[in-house]
């Protein structure tokens, strides 16, 4: 149920996923990430169209974090802000990150877990249930994300769901 795959650009550093179904205590969660209980993005799930997006914004937090240039206090913070389309970090952590919802599902990430006590430390906090990574694509909001990142009806006709919002994600700092 666990997802786990090494960066290419930086082959030290590994990136493991985890979706959780039903979760209760999105609340609790935030405090803990927001205190330095829990080091992992704790990701909307909604708000996710593919692995393949995270791990995109993954590679430029690491590359952000690298260089020194996150525009975000931590790597998970700057996780957040590379999924967004926009650039108020407010705006991307009240949309991508953990709400107070009642039950929710979320898409935690975690980096270099090598031995899983991260991901077992997460375990025991989140109160939900861990499901396949490929139940991403029944969970997602695509109205929501279509509105999110203003994707028009000739965008989709022209391709995936996934792809243009990648390439919005990643031509946002253009211009």
């Amino acid at each position: 149920m666990e997802v786990s795959t090494t960066l290419d650009l930086y082959p030290d550093t590994t990136v493991s996923m985890v979706l959780f179904s039903g979760v209760t205590n999105g609340s609790e969660v935030r405090k803990k990430i927001m205190d330095g209980t829990i080091e992992a993005a704790v990701i909307n799930a909604q708000m996710i169209c593919d692995p393949f997006q995270v791990l995109v914004a993954v590679n430029k937090a690491v590359h952000l974090d690298k260089l020194d240039k996150k525009k975000t206090k931590t790597v998970f913070g700057e996780i957040l802000f590379n999924l967004s389309p926009g650039n108020n970090i407010l705006a991307a952590y009240q949309k991508f990150g953990v709400q107070d919802a009642e039950r929710q599902d979320v898409l935690v990430v975690l980096l270099n877990d090598l031995q899983g006590q991260q991901l077992q430390q997460v375990s025991n906090i989140i109160q939900g249930t861990r499901i396949p990574l490929e139940s991403l694509r029944d969970i997602r909001d695509e109205q929501q994300i279509i509105k999110l990142f203003k994707i028009s009806e000739a965008e989709r006709r022209v391709g995936r769901l996934e792809d243009v919002v990648v390439c919005r994600m990643a031509t946002k700092d253009a211009g």
